[in-house]
């Protein structure tokens, strides 16, 4: 069963002004992703051993930055990738830690194209990320179930990081809509990504300010390589069959 898109309580436009949530968005510098000085073996951009799946292009593609490693300052963080339409129906997503499981779950695919994004539970089935470690997810659609070695699969890390005194300042002091540049700049990508596929996702961000937070998240994707998923819709979030 595909889980519906988070709802929110639907803002007024004064309100978002008030609370200085879109009032600054056009004369602060928009998000620039730095990445740490540091890369991982990973992959991108969806690739198998063998043919099955029926799908369109672009290919199943990590919304991540191209050294295949971002950094997150929360415990139970969220991923995305832009997914194809594909007749595969099933996914599944897997995080090590080393050669041990920390969450596995499968998902059962949208029919139609555009970006999944998954977040670890919060519920105390999955321990917190511990700060300093490594993790390593992979993320496979699944084409044929009785021989995985066809899976077209995605890969890459995850590393929580320590919110220090200084970044966590920084946030306090700017509105909402401007948290993800100051996630960016500080390369923590994880976070930085999915504060404004929050506010995206907002019903109340509409209008021009919606085209404001469009040419944030455009650039932010932009920064990484990735501009050519802008405009792909939202699908769903941790669907399970």
């Amino acid at each position: 069963m595909i889980r519906p898109l988070h709802r929110f309580a639907q803002p007024t436009l004064a309100l978002l002004l008030t609370t200085g949530v879109f009032a600054s968005m056009a004369t602060t510098a928009l998000a620039q992703y730095v990445p740490p000085d540091r890369g991982l073996p990973g992959r991108r951009e969806g690739g198998g051993t063998r043919g099955g799946c029926a799908l369109t292009q672009p290919t199943l593609t990590a919304l991540i930055p191209s050294q295949n490693f971002g950094a997150t300052v929360q415990e139970h963080p969220t991923f995305f990738w832009y997914v194809p339409q594909t007749n595969a129906t099933t996914a599944e997503f897997v995080l090590m830690d080393g050669n041990q499981t920390v969450y596995e779950t499968t998902i059962a695919l949208p029919k139609t194209p555009g970006i999944l994004r998954l977040s670890l539970p919060t519920d105390g089935t999955v321990p917190p990320l511990m700060i300093g470690k490594d993790y390593q997810w992979y993320f496979s659609i699944i084409c044929n179930a009785d021989d995985r070695s066809g899976d077209l699969l995605t890969r890459g890390w995850v590393q929580r990081q320590a919110l220090t005194p200084d970044l966590a300042a920084k946030l306090a002091q700017v509105p909402v809509a401007e948290r993800s540049t100051v996630y960016a700049e500080a390369g923590i990508w994880y976070d930085a990504i999915a504060t404004l596929a929050d506010l995206r996702q907002q019903p109340g961000s509409i209008g021009a300010q919606n085209q404001l937070l469009h040419d944030r998240w455009s650039n932010l994707l932009e920064s990484v390589g990735l501009e050519a998923f802008a405009d792909q819709p939202f699908i769903a979030e941790s669907p399970s069959p």
